[in-house]
């Protein structure tokens, strides 16, 4: 697991500092950090055996690419009708949180509308979410008024759907927005 805690950029070099504890991704971020572009430092936490990885480049393409492949565990599903089942499995769960909010009534204009492949969460003024099965591809994509468009893949280790470039959590991602939107905590 990679928990990507800072992305900075000055006007000359850019910096992501990731933690991350998977024996995989320590391989896969030395492999990365001994190319000749990188500058990187490496540090066991003292707390627990989590390896911390300072990475700096003077390239931000090449940043932003090293990076948007380091999660392993995500494989298409290759079998689609396993796709479906696990990203309606995931959308019952959106919605079943959500009506929760809906039903409250705390968060003035939500509505949730969901068919086909397509979850549609609407907050009011505040924006409209659009997330959706992507067959094809056997993503998840995402539109959000807070952080824009986005892909998930499936983790077939943590059994969850990550962003593709950062390995967010889809299910972290939508709690923390609606909740910095609608002051309402999903549980997911």
């Amino acid at each position: 697991m990679i928990f990507n805690f800072l992305n900075k950029a000055s006007n000359k070099t850019h910096t992501k500092l990731l933690l991350f504890s998977s024996i995989r991704n320590r391989i896969l971020i030395s492999n990365i950090s001994s190319t000749s572009k990188w500058s990187s430092i490496n540090k066991q936490s003292p707390v627990s055996k989590t390896n911390i990885f300072i990475f700096t480049t003077h390239n931000k393409q090449q940043l932003s690419k090293s990076f948007s492949t380091i999660n392993n565990n995500t494989k298409p599903i290759s079998d689609v009708n396993l796709f479906h089942e696990i990203v309606d499995e995931e959308f019952e769960l959106f919605v079943d949180r959500l009506e929760i909010l809906s039903e409250a009534n705390t968060c003035e204009g939500f509505e949730i509308e969901g068919n086909d492949g397509v979850l549609t969460i609407i907050v009011g003024n505040k924006g409209t979410y659009v997330i959706n099965k992507q067959t094809p591809n056997r993503q998840i994509w995402w539109s959000s008024p807070l952080s824009g468009p986005k892909r998930f893949d499936y983790d077939s280790v943590e059994k969850r759907w990550v962003d593709n470039r950062d390995g967010t959590p889809l299910r972290q991602l939508l709690n923390s927005e609606i909740n910095t939107l609608c002051k309402y905590d999903m549980e997911i």
